[in-house]
């Protein structure tokens, strides 16, 4: 089945996904007051070359059912191939990340309910891998990037395990997060400040929205520049405040309209703390509770159409 999705998901697209979403030379130092202001408050439209190509595969995959989800590393180079760090990546964006930027509306059960699954079970399959074959390790980047852009990479290859509701995946984050705080501390000789607050943080339930509301790190001038460590421990803080949500609710309150769970009287207390942090609007929800009741999706169409398409998982 695999080999049903080759003529898709091609090299050149994943390499392309990788240069859209971290659109920074690899081997020069960034400006990392660019980079904080764009990782979560930048534009998130895609060029037309990008939807153009990643459409068809989120389509493909959206027909064949979680059941029937292929071994998607058979897509790949070999794990010890000197390509397979950068084409790993854009598989990962493409299951990862091009789902939330295309899948709008309705559409975003697909990306809750679906392709994150496929995602962190493909983010998973590259953690099983032998130390010296980890995709996202420093040692398969540090002589062909900067520890910048390998901080990037980083970023990008934690999120499917942030956006599960499984805690003992939320665990696994919270090492990856580490793994890359340490890599940083030794090579830049710095200490990660957040480490101060580490227990209030991994216990403050309303830190993720309000990160988010901030969208970008503070300012940590070096020479004029926001320096690369102040962005890295800004952006691990970041991954780790998902947890205490899960730690507190069993789950991310603004995902419950995608899988037909009503809120709880403290997730409600919550979601008026913050806002409505992330819950989609009351159209989508009556229509997600729609396509629930009935047992249906919203077919995943490039553009939204109502049309409803049964499942069988």
């Amino acid at each position: 089945m695999a080999d049903d999705l080759c003529p898709l998901v091609t090299p050149s697209l994943l390499n392309l996904l990788v240069d859209t979403v971290i659109p920074y030379p690899a081997t020069a130092p960034l400006d990392f007051a660019t980079v904080g202001r764009n990782f979560l408050g930048g534009d998130t439209a895609l060029p037309a070359k990008v939807t153009d190509q990643v459409w068809p595969v989120l389509l493909a995959l959206s027909k064949l059912g979680l059941r029937n989800i292929p071994d998607l590393t058979a897509l790949l180079p070999p794990p010890t191939s000197p390509s397979f760090p950068r084409q790993a990546l854009g598989l990962q964006l493409l299951l990862d990340q091009m789902p939330r930027r295309l899948c709008r509306g309705i559409h975003a059960r697909w990306t809750n309910a679906y392709f994150d699954v496929i995602s962190l079970q493909y983010a998973q399959t590259l953690l099983m891998l032998p130390d010296d074959e980890q995709p996202h390790a420093w040692a398969r980047w540090k002589h062909v990037a900067t520890l910048d852009y390998w901080v990037l990479v980083r970023a990008w290859s934690v999120a499917p395990l942030v956006h599960t509701e499984r805690v003992a995946v939320q665990e696994r984050a919270l090492v990856f997060s580490e793994e890359t705080r340490r890599v940083v501390e030794e090579v830049t000789a710095t200490r990660d400040p957040y480490r101060v607050n580490r227990e209030e943080i991994l216990a403050d339930v309303y830190g993720f929205p309000r990160v988010a509301a901030e969208g970008r790190p503070p300012v940590d001038v070096e020479g004029g520049e926001a320096s690369v460590q102040g962005f890295a421990y800004w952006m691990c803080m970041l991954m780790d405040v998902h947890k205490p949500i899960v730690d507190r609710f069993g789950r991310y309150p603004y995902r419950n309209a995608f899988f037909g769970r009503e809120d709880t009287p403290e997730e409600t207390e919550w979601f008026e703390s913050t806002g409505g942090f992330a819950r989609p609007g009351a159209e989508v929800r009556e229509r997600l509770r729609a396509d629930l009741e009935k047992g249906v999706w919203t077919a995943l169409e490039r553009g939204e159409r109502k049309e409803v398409l049964p499942r069988d998982d």
